[in-house]
């Protein structure tokens, strides 16, 4: 059996077309594994709501598939003991010495890794481009400060989760691990690692692709946008038609299209109730309907679970009423 390596991009699934959320469930369910590990998380996570307030929007949609299909996940992490600790390290050098040897090295290999997340990648130039510029940028951290905590301890973090992962070795198993520590994973896994197979892009997949552009706020044609996104018969898409809305100044509108969202059933995906909520409160202050606010923040706190931002959004719409800073997006 071997370990087939799904990498976790971060944030930026939300700004990879070609692989987004949904891209990464269904190269999973692809490969038609009897287990799911992660090294995302540590041991005994995802026993706790609150792991979804981890910004690694490719788990969710996995975790759901894999509880909806009956197959066993276990998160195999290994945590940082301190993730401040290599901004402060490098802060320190760079005091020490304004052109630091160490650092001019790093900032050297980290320039190929800056360049390559600014484009819209796929899982195959992921692969064979973006994880051997990761590697290449920790071999350099690790040459300059050794393990510690100019590196994030990766490696002796590296051999945990490895001893983690080996229970699991007669299984078919993914193991969706963040690409920050991917390529020291799989230099313990060795020959027993291999790599996922992409998949042609599915309609679920550019749906999650033209969500995940409403909410990022970058639209070139914000009016063929919000026709799209009126063509999904979906809650999440009216909370993206909103923040749309509201981002070019039709607060009124974006109004009139939460309430009627609330109106049905908006409990998938998980953070949408939170995040729904919280803007239906913040548009309500802004129409002066501030009791209709407050009953919307309350909402948001009663929840089982929230992400961390509409649940500080909700406690500040309590505090005080909405103002919109010059411009909005959603997380």
């Amino acid at each position: 059996m071997s370990f087939l390596l799904v990498p976790l991009v971060g944030p930026f699934h939300r700004r990879f077309p070609r692989y987004n959320a949904v891209t990464v469930r269904e190269v999973v369910a692809a490969a038609e594994p009897d287990a799911i590990l992660t090294t995302a998380l540590p041991p005994g996570a995802l026993d706790d709501p609150s792991w979804q307030d981890v910004d690694e929007p490719g788990l969710a949609p996995v975790v759901r598939w894999a509880r909806d299909a009956a197959i066993p996940l276990a998160a195999v992490g290994e945590p940082s003991p301190d993730p401040d600790a290599p901004t402060d390290f490098v802060r320190y050098l760079a005091q020490s010495a304004e052109d630091h040897p160490a650092l001019r090295r790093l900032a050297d290999a980290r320039a190929p890794l800056e360049e390559l997340l600014g484009r819209a990648l796929d899982l195959p130039r992921i692969q064979r481009e973006l994880l051997p510029a990761v590697a290449a940028f920790h071999d350099a951290r690790s040459e300059a400060f050794g393990d510690g905590p100019g590196t994030d301890w990766l490696e002796r973090r590296a051999d945990r989760m490895a001893e983690l992962l080996a229970p699991w070795s007669d299984r078919h198993a993914v193991v969706l691990t963040p690409v920050d520590h991917l390529p020291a994973v799989r230099r313990r896994l060795g020959e027993a690692a291999s790599d996922a197979e992409d998949v042609p892009p599915s309609a679920a997949a550019r749906q999650r692709a033209l969500l995940d552009t409403a909410f990022a706020g970058e639209a070139d044609d914000p009016a063929g946008l919000i026709a799209a996104l009126r063509e999904i018969d979906e809650p999440e898409a009216r909370l993206a038609e909103a923040e749309t809305l509201l981002g070019h100044g039709h607060a009124a509108e974006a109004l009139g299209v939460l309430r009627e969202a609330v109106r049905g059933d908006f409990a998938e995906p998980p953070y949408l109730p939170g995040w729904l909520l919280a803007r239906l409160g913040q548009l309500y202050d802004l129409d002066g309907r501030r009791e209709d606010a407050k009953r919307s923040y309350r909402g948001v706190l009663a929840l089982s679970w929230a992400p961390a931002p509409a649940r500080e959004a909700a406690r500040e719409g309590l505090e005080r009423p909405f103002a919109p800073p010059t411009s909005e997006t959603t997380a």
